[in-house]
């Protein structure tokens, strides 16, 4: 680093004195000679036209003059008695020193090499002050520090400077780090390598030993900010191990140590590992093996394997897939928890903190970290620093520490101690000397006693909350202990210590992170009530306080005073940043969605905690180094650890990416389980409701293609809220935040906040996920002159697309179907009451032999030639569940495609039958539909009188006889819902067996066994008598639509009079 002072000012001049300590921005300064110096004078030397003329018997070297406009500085030549140099070096003048004709005065150096002195490792310039001496006289007096050598002349701009430096024996000197290679090396575009690495690896500079220390593994965490935005980088995990190894022979020359075979001397040296991702168990295990591998013979060169583990080793997504990376001996898993799930923290940091701390101290320290209290925490021990950082910050979820974060100070940058902002600061004992002053407001934690040391009272926590978290805590973390090996020994790399794992066994990091979010939902319980809606533009508000009611929600808390613990959290950043990014995080914030889950989760016997371990569905094992152009037999060996060679590496293979999948596939808030605890009535109305919200789901995902027609469409949706409510079906709050997010595309603003209010009115409480949607609707919609794409064209379709001609109003619907073990024919409510309570299975049971099978059902359309399709007949949640993952996967737009209909046949069809059946209008999803009849469409849906279907008398029992001629070839095997389903080519004269049976079911009633009507009627008679009303109507309507079909009208004499007669 470089250090410069000002040793005069005269005539406009100014003379500075550079001292480069080490080397400069890593580089090796090239003017330096190699030397190091041992001591700093001045002289009078003789002079000589250009040339200053040093004695030979003098070992010392000029210090030369350095202007921009003159030659540079060089030595010249030597005589018998003098060395001359040439170059500017008389300071005579500028210093306002004796003029002594003949003579320049001259600072010189002399180098240990010469001398045999010990080097120089500091030089200052200490001021002079006025102080009082002991005959009462005020004068200017220097204190010279001690240890140091002066320079008895004064200096400086007011000549009461000295310039001072200090000798110091090579093995009591503290050296700064410096670093010596890295890979890659170059920068990544978008995470520069930070400088300050090496300060933060040798936090307390670098000392020589005579003894070769056991390895040390510990890691840290950087924050940096962006210098021109100020933007604050993600933090930066890195993971260092420290070995010793034996000074090199030139080190050894420069310092002037004697070393041989018998007395070495070690100097310490660090590999690390740099990553935004705190995997920091796994990391040290990494750099333990590449270290363990340098000291044996290996097949590959450590450059191989750094280049294998940085370049070819994916960053796992989330929640699906875990990484399996080899090294050595090693096998490692690398996983990350689903999006919606806590923030992922390594959980041996939990366990440290508890082994540290009794639960009590724990939870006092939880509670500073909540009002935003420093933290000083203090321990021999860096690994235990930066564990128990890591850890207090996880904790605090929901809310998220962005204040001061430095688990590992560096001694240069202790003053830190003393900030005004909250923090929390890791550091050694040895740290806090007498000149740091730690603030009164500062928890100190003493780790390696198990202690912490209070100035300030707390406040006090809500006492059942405080009770019973501590009594959680205490069943399944108080594991510790004052004489805990693993606290004392958390440092050593290769520690051989026998350690007694029971404690690790009794600790269960999941309930502790439970008992402490259970905290949390209980203190915020009901936050989302008091958001205060936005009515103005965004850029109006600048705090929390405008957007959340805080006295309200302390009033409903019961906390209005100022010593309560809530009302001191509703005080801090924490609390202020987590209200603020509910309301201006654009889209779904999946950390928020679970917290917010969470305070809805009631806990019972049988289900008592809501933090569940998580499970990876897939596994991809990672390649192993490349030993491509090694050739065969190679071993590689290093006597010391080595520089890395750009020959020994490799381009790196192609690998694949996981981490582009971040978000999870859609999860349903109604899991199978659930679906299984459901009454027949319950079942029968969640049906029903879900029909209406995939309905949903597909209107405002295609409202883009009809903006100018999106207020009319707006009136449609809320017709069929009306509607949904005289069915006893009640709109959900993602009903409302689907509305709201399309009228936001659309530019309806007063639709957006009307909206809210209705949500609102009807006690709909938004969540912190509906806010955001809200208030990026209410920031987007003056700014809606921005275009979207047109996706649904037609123009560059095939000509045989359904899309071009497709006209959902001729489509006729047949939804019976026949089961293939016993040829029973079931009717659409027979197939719907057979459904399995799944999201995920597609098949029904028969009625009568009780088997399961995938119904399906048939489509009459016109198109070129008539046509009719085979397409499998799904329930509702199934639906639902594609639908959701097709518009997750392909984004909304995936509706507006123009080949969505030949491209997920099966889905379409599905939402077509159902929308037709419960009479919800389905003109977005006809591809060829004119826009501008969208008015009289809505109109004539509204004016409508909103009735239940009435079922006839003969409806219940009306069913086809058994089609004794069905052929089984019809039922083709379909692998996905959205895929294409089993398509024929009908003849006029080759009519499909089931639109016969069809026909003839319509045109006379058959009579049933009483068998089969015990067994239809011993299902679920709910589902049967909510639906049947709506499916009469369903296939009446069908059957008419049928009789003007072509298909129906070219049907065989001996059919003809079956299909028309009264």
């Amino acid at each position: 680093f470089l250090s410069c002072y000002e040793l005069a000012a005269r005539d406009g001049k100014r003379l500075w004195l550079e001292i480069v300590y080490g080397r400069r921005n890593g580089q090796v300064r090239n003017s330096w000679n190699g030397k190091a110096i041992s001591k700093i004078e001045l002289y009078y030397l003789p002079c000589e036209d250009s040339f200053v003329k040093v004695p030979v018997t003098h070992p010392i070297e000029p210090v030369p003059v350095v202007q921009s406009s003159q030659a540079p500085y060089k030595y010249s030549h030597t005589d018998q008695d003098h060395h001359y140099y040439q170059g500017t070096y008389d300071i005579t003048h500028i210093l306002s020193a004796k003029e002594r004709p003949g003579l320049s005065l001259v600072m010189t150096v002399c180098y240990t090499e010469n001398t045999q002195a010990f080097p120089v490792n500091d030089v200052t310039l200490v001021s002079a002050s006025v102080q009082q001496n002991e005959k009462g006289e005020w004068k200017k007096i220097a204190v010279i520090p001690e240890g140091y050598q002066h320079i008895n002349f004064a200096l400086g701009r007011n000549r009461d400077s000295f310039l001072c430096f200090r000798n110091t024996k090579p093995m009591q000197m503290v050296y700064k780090a410096e670093l010596l290679d890295r890979f890659p090396k170059k920068d990544y575009g978008d995470s520069p390598l930070s400088q300050a690495i090496q300060m933060f690896c040798f936090n307390e500079g670098i000392q020589l030993t005579t003894e070769q220390e056991s390895c040390k593994c510990f890691s840290f965490i950087l924050t940096t900010v962006e210098g021109s935005s100020g933007k604050v980088v993600p933090r930066i995990y890195i993971t260092c191990l420290i070995f010793y190894e034996p000074i090199t022979e030139a080190i050894a020359k420069q310092l002037h140590i004697q070393v041989t075979a018998s007395s070495k001397v070690y100097m310490p040296k660090a590999i690390c590992l740099v990553s935004h991702w705190p995997f920091l168990d796994n990391y040290r295990s990494i750099l333990k093996e590449i270290y363990r591998l340098h000291l044996s013979a290996y097949e590959v060169p450590l450059e191989r394997i750094i280049c294998n583990l940085v370049q070819e080793v994916p960053l796992p997504d989330q929640g699906v897939t875990c990484v399996l990376y080899n090294i050595g001996r090693e096998k490692l898993e690398f996983s990350r928890p689903p999006p919606e799930y806590l923030p992922y923290v390594p959980y041996s940091c939990l366990e440290y903190l508890f082994r540290s701390l009794r639960v009590h101290d724990v939870i006092s320290l939880w509670s500073c970290l909540m009002i935003e209290r420093k933290v000083l925490l203090i321990s021999t021990q860096k690994s235990l620093l930066t564990n128990v950082a890591l850890a207090l910050t996880s904790l605090v979820y929901p809310f998220k520490w962005e204040q001061v974060l430095i688990p590992i100070l560096p001694a240069p940058l202790k003053n830190y101690i003393e900030t005004i902002f909250p923090y929390i600061i890791g550091v050694s004992p040895g740290m806090l000397t007498s000149d740091i002053e730690v603030p009164v407001d500062a928890v100190q934690v003493d780790l390696d006693n198990g202690s912490i040391h209070l100035r300030e009272p707390l406040p006090r926590l809500p006492d059942k909350l405080h009770r019973q978290l501590y009594n959680r805590l205490m069943t399944c973390a108080n594991i510790y202990s004052p004489t805990d090996p693993h606290r004392c020994t958390c440092d050593e790399a290769f520690s051989m210590v026998f350690h007694d794992d029971s404690e690790s066994q009794r600790f269960d990091h999941y309930r502790v992170q439970d008992a402490f979010l259970e905290f949390q939902t209980a203190l915020l319980k009901n936050y989302q009530r008091y958001f205060i809606q936005i009515d103005g533009g965004i850029d109006k508000i600048t705090e929390a306080r405008q957007c959340f009611n805080i006295p309200a929600f302390l009033s409903y808390h019961k906390s209005n005073r100022s010593d309560n613990f809530l009302y001191k959290v509703t005080e801090t950043s924490l609390f202020a940043s987590f209200i603020e990014k509910r309301i201006f995080s654009g889209g779904i914030s999946y950390e928020i969605t679970y917290f917010d889950k969470a305070i809805k989760f009631k806990r019972t016997r049988n289900d008592p905690v809501y933090v569940k371990p998580y499970y990876t569905s897939e596994t991809l094992p990672t390649l192993y180094a490349n030993d491509i152009g090694l050739e065969p037999g190679m071993v590689f060996r290093y006597e010391r650890f080595p520089r890395l060679e750009d020959t020994m590496f490799c381009e790196p293979r192609r690998v694949q990416q996981l981490a582009t999948n971040a978000a999870p596939k859609p999860t349903l808030n109604l899991k199978d389980e659930t679906l299984m605890r459901m009454s027949h009535a319950e079942w029968a109305k969640f049906l029903l409701s879900t029909i209406h919200r995939v309905w949903f789901l597909t209107l405002t995902a295609s409202m883009p293609r009809f903006r100018e027609q999106s207020a009319s469409l707006m009136d449609l949706a809320l017709q069929v809220m009306d509607n949904m409510k005289k069915k006893s079906v009640k709109p959900d709050e993602d009903l409302y935040r689907r509305l709201i997010e399309a009228c936001g595309r659309c530019g309806l603003r007063e639709r957006v906040l009307s909206l809210f209010k209705r949500m609102k009115n009807q006690g709909i409480e938004p969540d912190a996920c509906t806010h955001g949607v809200y208030v990026s609707a209410v920031a987007e919609a003056p700014e809606m002159q921005k275009t979207f794409e047109n996706v649904l064209t037609l123009s560059d379709l095939p000509p045989d697309s359904l899309c071009l001609t497709l006209d959902l109003e001729r489509c006729v619907f047949i939804t019976e179907d026949m089961c293939p073990s016993c040829s029973y024919n079931l009717m659409h409510e027979d197939i719907m009451m057979g459904w399995e309570r799944s999201y995920s299975n597609y098949t029904t049971t028969c009625p009568n032999c009780e088997k399961k099978f995938a119904a399906r059902f048939l489509v009459i359309i016109e198109h070129q030639v008539v046509k009719n399709i085979q397409v499998e007949f799904l329930s509702p949640p199934i639906i639902r569940k594609e639908l959701e993952n097709l518009m997750y996967k392909d984004g909304d737009s995936v509706l507006l495609a123009k080949d969505f209909v030949d491209k997920h046949r099966i889905l379409f069809w599905n939402m077509a039958l159902y929308f037709d059946l419960m009479k919800l209008p389905n003109f977005f999803l006809n591809p060829t539909f004119d826009p501008e009849n969208i008015p009289l469409v809505i109109s004539d849906f509204i004016k409508s009188p909103v009735k239940t279907p009435k079922s006839s008398r003969n409806a219940e029992h009306s069913r086809s006889r058994p089609m004794s001629n069905y052929s089984a070839d019809e039922y083709s095997d379909t692998s996905s819902v959205s895929g294409v389903s089993s398509y024929s080519n009908a003849s006029y004269n080759g009519i499909d067996t089931k639109i016969q049976n069809f026909v003839r079911s319509r045109s006379r009633n058959s009579s049933i066994s009483s068998d089969n009507t015990t067994k239809s009627s011993s299902r679920n008679l709910s589902l049967k008598k909510l639906f049947a009303p709506y499916i009469e109507e369903f296939r009446n309507e069908n059957y008419n639509k049928g009789l003007n079909s072509p298909l129906l009208a070219n049907l065989d004499t001996e059919d003809k009079p079956e299909v028309f007669s009264p």
